[in-house]
């Protein structure tokens, strides 16, 4: 049974739900006639996030499809000259992103790791924005500040995208210019967003400082502890726990345990470890888009976390035991099906689907 996000508006009082409620991990709270009568009642229900069977209607379009329009947008902004766009074109599609991610946080955290993007860099710069969503969120902050924060993951690397691009891609030393550019591409991302248009005050601060370290070990300026804004302490923590689990071309991704023991072992006194441990209680060790092997040899995605201090319990699988696909994703208990290890994509996969994984 795949199941879909859903919110319980102040509306519903006094009506019957028009479909089942389930938890994460697919048990039944509620079912459809259900009345909801009281708003003690709607606050019981609403202290754990909820979802229903999908129906078949979106209201929201395809994940995958939003995705890749907002993806294909950025690399044609980000191509052009900083004079050829105003600042309301990239504030539309981080305004989009975010849209995505208060509609469906996990389809959104586990397609950006799985479908087809333009470019490794491009790619981090939209998975370290949803990460920092995750993070803005469970701090309470208003939609418009997170749009903000958006805004600043997605244009963090702005002036050195093709640099970035050609380190993905496989270069494994720096010549002395690129290390110069590297370290002053903070800056030249700022300036060139202050030329775009861009006044967002927060935002602009955010990229510049978005390198800097609590130890003052970081750069452009050797900011340190309290010095270095929130969101751009949010955007470190993103952006250092993306490339782990993204990887590179020349080394595969490391698994989300091993980026957060990182987080919280090496980096600890460099990266804000209570920033880091709303990343781990929000997402934990297996979080939306990550694959797995099961003890019956099938190929199986993680869609959806179970919630704070919960086990894992449910996961979707898409290739049998001969490697082929399912006809239709196959929910898995994995009290029967026990998970046995990490998975990678494979070229030699078949085509998958992958916004059905979520019910799309």
């Amino acid at each position: 049974m795949l199941l879909r996000p859903v919110s319980l508006e102040e509306s519903l009082l006094g009506q019957a739900l028009a479909w089942d409620l389930y938890t994460a991990n697919g048990t039944l709270l509620a079912t459809a006639g259900t009345r909801i009568d009281t708003p003690e009642q709607m606050r019981r229900l609403s202290e754990q996030p909820l979802f229903r069977k999908p129906d078949g209607v979106s209201t929201g379009g395809n994940p995958a499809q939003r995705l890749q329009a907002v993806a294909a947008a950025l690399a044609d902004l980000f191509s052009a000259p900083s004079d050829a766009w105003p600042a309301a074109a990239v504030l539309t599609q981080a305004k989009e992103l975010s849209a995505l991610f208060f509609q469906d946080a996990e389809a959104a955290l586990g397609l950006v790791r799985l479908i087809p993007l333009p470019g490794m860099a491009l790619r981090h710069c939209l998975h370290s924005a949803l990460v920092a969503l995750v993070m803005g969120e469970a701090m309470g902050w208003p939609e418009q500040r997170l749009v903000s924060l958006a805004g600043a993951a997605l244009t963090m690397n702005l002036s050195e995208m093709a640099l970035h691009e050609h380190l993905a891609m496989g270069a494994r030393t720096l010549t002395d210019a690129q290390r110069q550019a590297i370290r002053r591409h903070p800056a030249r991302s700022m300036e060139r967003l202050v030329a775009a248009g861009v006044e967002d005050r927060e935002w602009l601060a955010a990229v510049l400082a978005h390198h800097e370290n609590l130890d003052g070990s970081g750069y452009p300026s050797g900011l340190a502890g309290e010095a270095i804004p929130l969101p751009a302490r949010i955007l470190r923590v993103a952006d250092y726990y993306c490339a782990k689990v993204g990887g590179r071309h020349y080394r595969p991704p490391r698994s989300p345990e091993q980026a957060l023991r990182s987080l919280f072992g090496s980096e600890r006194q460099r990266l804000d470890m209570h920033l880091a441990a709303h990343l781990l209680r929000r997402l934990g060790l297996y979080p939306p888009g990550t694959l797995l092997r099961l003890a019956n040899r099938e190929t199986a995605v993680v869609t959806r976390t179970p919630g704070r201090r919960k086990v894992l319990r449910q996961v979707v699988s898409f290739l049998d035991y001969r490697g082929r696909p399912h006809e239709r994703p196959q929910l898995r208990d994995t009290n029967q099906h026990a998970i046995v290890g990490l998975a990678e994509a494979d070229a030699s996969w078949p085509t998958i689907v992958w916004e059905r994984m979520w019910g799309y």
